[in-house]
This record gives C-alpha cells, sequence and structure tokens, in this order.
C-alpha cells in the first residue's frame, strides 16, 4: 500500500537468554510487523506487539499435580485392595507407596514439560492477572509512554496462559470505552483458545485501527516506537 511504513522492523529476541521454540517462525514475524505498519499508517496510533512464553512461572502447578496423582493412585490402590477382600491390609506396602508416590512424581513432571497439562492445574483468574501485570510492567520497561502525543498500544500475547492484554496510553485510552478493549480481548480469547496467535494478533490490530480511525491527531513524525515485535521466555 503506498504510503506506508516498511514493515523491516527490528525484532527484539528473549532478554532472558537463547529463543525457545515457543517463538514465533519468521514468516510470523514478517506477518505481524506487516500488520503493524498498515494499522499504524491507518490510526496514526503506536503500536508494540509483545508476544512471551509464560508470565508466571506458577510454582504451585507441580504441587497441584502431584496432590491429584498421588490421590488417584492411593484411592486406586485402596479400592483394588478392598475388591480383593484383604482390606485393610494390602500384600505389599513398599510396592502400594511405590505406585502411589511415582504417580504423583509422574503428574508432577508432566505438568513442568508439558503446557497442555499444566494448564490443566492454572487457576484463570490468577493467569488472566499475570498477564495484566507482565503486560504494565512491560509496557514501563520499553517506555512506551514517552510518544509525544501519548499514544503508545502494547498488545501482549502470553502463550502458556493463552491469554492477551491490552495496555493503553493516555492519549489512546481518551478514544476507546473499557467495554471496546473487552470485546476485543474475549476475541483474541477464542482465537488463542486454538492456538491462532497471528490471527489473534490481527484481530486485535485490525478492530484497534477500526476504532481509532479518525479520532487520533495523525502526526507526520517518523516512528516514535522503533520495535513493532517483542519475544520474550517471560518467566
Amino acid at each position: 500500500m503506498p504510503g506506508l511504513k516498511p514493515a523491516a522492523f527490528p525484532v527484539t529476541i528473549c532478554r532472558h537468554g537463547a529463543p525457545t521454540a515457543m517463538h514465533l517462525t519468521e514468516q510470523e514475524q514478517q506477518e505481524i510487523n506487516r500488520l503493524v505498519a498498515e494499522v499504524e499508517a491507518a490510526s496514526g496510533a503506536q503500536f508494540v506487539v509483545a508476544v512471551i512464553g509464560k508470565a508466571d512461572a506458577y510454582p504451585e502447578i507441580p504441587w497441584k499435580a502431584f496432590a491429584l496423582g498421588v490421590t488417584s493412585a492411593a484411592s486406586l490402590v485402596a479400592t483394588a485392595a478392598f475388591l480383593r477382600g484383604n482390606w485393610p491390609m494390602l500384600d505389599s506396602v513398599l510396592a502400594a507407596l511405590t505406585i502411589t508416590l511415582g504417580s504423583g512424581l509422574a503428574c508432577a513432571l508432566a505438568s513442568i514439560f508439558v503446557p497442555a497439562i499444566a494448564r490443566v492445574f492454572l487457576d484463570t483468574l490468577r493467569a488472566e492477572g499475570e498477564v495484566e501485570q507482565y503486560g504494565h510492567a512491560l509496557f514501563l520497561d520499553r517506555r512506551m509512554f514517552e510518544t509525544r502525543e501519548r499514544i503508545g498500544v502494547l498488545i501482549l500475547i502470553s502463550r502458556f496462559e493463552r491469554r492477551p492484554a491490552i495496555v493503553t496510553d493516555v492519549g489512546i485510552r481518551r478514544h476507546l470505552a473499557d467495554a471496546e478493549l473487552e470485546a476485543i480481548v474475549s476475541e483474541m480469547v477464542l482465537l488463542l483458545s486454538r492456538g491462532h496467535v497471528v490471527g489473534a494478533t490481527e484481530a486485535a490490530l485490525r478492530r484497534m485501527g477500526q476504532l481509532l480511525h479518525g479520532r487520533l491527531q495523525r502526526s507526520a513524525s517518523t516512528d516514535e516506537l522503533a520495535e513493532a515485535l517483542v519475544q520474550e521466555r517471560g518467566a
């Protein structure tokens, strides 16, 4: 499209360590950069998209998984002993303990290494709060409040939680109602639940572009936020 800024924005890769498999492909990065350029040119706002692996370490998840594994295994062992008619004594206490503790350990390890299993034990409200908190911290850390008209927008996606957060500066908030932002977040949650990171990003960018069209004073200045896409491992 004529008049659009070039899409060759720098991408910041994880300040906490080497990139992980959770990072976007080169094609996905290019697509998000292109979308940001297009929507910025149309709306006048300054956007940064951040994709992180995880907003918090959630140390309670392995313990929850361990407790479930132990409880389930103990119930099965006790039920088997009862059905065999030698309740309450077991043929082998050592075998029972091995089965029970082994099951708990297996569940705990699975929750550490398999994100889909870990999400079973993830508290939804806690996840929402952690993603929101990470988003606000990143907004400040990236000094996105320094645009001249206070028109910075951060769209954060946390891949583990499959939750987004949208953080806007004061120059944007005066033009958008909370209900409008909540509707965008709800649409993103649905797409992220299916693993569509780029689709969720596109939906948010395009909807915000539509809502802000004609509401902001257009500036002839160059892009004030040099990074269109930020990728971090997170917690």
